[in-house]
């Protein structure tokens, strides 16, 4: 209920992923650890203001759409049309009973709180909704020769997104009508509603973005990664008597990350050449005898940070054999042995520090930045193949820690990032287990 009337959402599924050239259709594909269309359901499903929730799929993906959404209430799975305007008047025939009706695309996991309820609050006043944001683009017309005819005046113009919001027996007497009329390939509601009344409309987002091809999914990945910068620590999940191992426990971040986990009276195994679990991190033999250890002495653990590092800033030609292997070592394989050796719980956490130079390449420091890049791939492949782990990336901008003190000592302290806030981020994403796959960005 809203408002006291009954509300229904119709999450349309059904498209076939041809312009995402895979034969799994775009909206099953994985982000941040969840099926595209998962992040969308649940977006609406967590507003609990919905009296009844039907997903429209195509028919080879029912009983795959049914196992994954058993857990919640209130959803019904129906069979979709060839067509956009058959799967809206299919899934509109199985509602119940409701006074207002919301359509959206599986495939724009990013609509958010506001959206939705602007669209209820108008649709009760106006009867229609559309969601729509400016064209921010020059947009022109054209002849049969393919030549500009008319520049459009755009600031009359709008792009369309959703959720379409209307009165349920408008929306539902429109597809009758059109379908009365002949009309069977309309690819917006809004056009059958039309005719019957003018139909209004709430600001979107330029985030609420429709995935329709890989290259979509890699702009989402990297909205998902700013959405997840909110991540407050401020949640009330408790760590106490959590068990987690740090590697890298005595460097700048890494040491932070052990005293609020102390503070959060968490259960810290620290690792590193001079702690409790002594451990050479470029040995991986090492590595295997500290992991077991643990094992034996704590069963799985709670979780796994990785935050050892070795920086060296010197021009390429100049940096000799050894401190190659040592940059790739610490940096990368130590890491990737890590999280190979460690036994975790179910729904345990993995989270690899990496850092802002792994969009780019830096001069002098170009293998430090290529293993970077190298854990954030690393980590998002990892979050793909163990679905019962939550496991994310850390990507601080540049951190005021005694290993970069080193080699930029008179840098401004006021332009670099506090590594207790990167722990603090650090302990937010360990009380949250609602996604995986991310790359969190840590700003100043």
């Amino acid at each position: 209920m809203y408002k006291k009337f009954k509300v229904s959402l119709l999450l349309l599924l059904g498209g076939k992923g041809s312009r995402f050239k895979s034969d799994t259709p775009k909206q099953f594909h994985m982000l941040a650890g969840k099926k595209i269309y998962l992040h969308t359901l649940d977006t609406f499903y967590n507003l609990n203001i919905f009296d009844e929730l039907i997903i429209v799929t195509h028919r080879d993906w029912i009983k795959t759409v049914e196992k994954e959404t058993c857990i919640y209430k209130n959803i019904k799975v129906i069979q979709g049309g060839k067509e956009r305007q058959e799967s809206s008047y299919l899934g509109l025939k199985a509602i119940k009973t409701t006074d207002f009706v919301m359509f959206h695309d599986a495939v724009r996991p990013f609509v958010t709180k506001k959206i939705i309820l602007d669209n209820l609050d108008t649709v009760i006043k106006y009867r229609a909704v559309n969601t729509c944001i400016k064209s921010t683009d020059t947009l022109v017309e054209i002849d049969d020769q393919n030549k500009i005819s008319k520049v459009v005046d755009r600031s009359k113009l709008y792009r369309g997104q959703t959720p379409q919001t209307f009165e349920y027996n408008l929306i539902l007497d429109a597809h009758v009508e059109a379908l009365k009329n002949g009309i069977t390939n309309a690819t917006d509601d809004c056009q059958l509603v039309m005719k019957k009344t003018k139909v209004h409309i709430v600001e979107g987002s330029s985030n609420n973005i429709k995935i329709t091809t890989k290259s979509d999914l890699l702009l989402a990945d990297f909205l998902f990664g700013l959405k997840k910068d909110q991540i407050s620590i401020k949640t009330k999940k408790s760590l106490q008597n959590k068990i987690f191992a740090v590697v890298g426990a005595t460097g700048g971040i890494g040491k932070e990350v052990v005293k609020l986990l102390k503070k959060e009276k968490a259960i810290v195994l620290e690792i590193s050449r001079s702690s409790t679990y002594k451990t050479d991190i470029e040995d991986v033999n090492s590595i295997q005898k500290t992991f077991d250890k643990i094992y034996k002495e704590y069963g799985n653990i709670d979780g796994l940070i990785n935050a050892a590092g070795f920086f060296l800033v010197k021009p390429f030609k100049k940096v000799s054999n050894e401190e190659i292997e040592k940059l790739i070592k610490v940096n990368l394989l130590g890491l990737i042995y890590s999280c190979k050796e460690a036994k975790i719980k179910k729904n345990g956490h993995i989270i690899n520090i990496s850092s802002s130079s792994y969009l780019v390449g830096r001069k002098n420091y170009g293998i430090y930045s290529a293993t970077k890049a190298a854990v954030v791939n690393f980590t998002q492949s990892l979050s793909q193949e163990l679905l019962d782990l939550k496991i994310n990336t850390i990507a601080p901008q540049r951190t005021d820690t005694p290993m970069r003190k080193e080699y930029f000592p008179n840098e401004d302290k006021n332009l670099l990032l506090d590594p207790k806030e990167v722990s603090k981020k650090i302990i937010g994403i360990l009380k949250d287990d609602s996604y995986s796959g991310s790359i969190i960005k840590v700003k100043k």
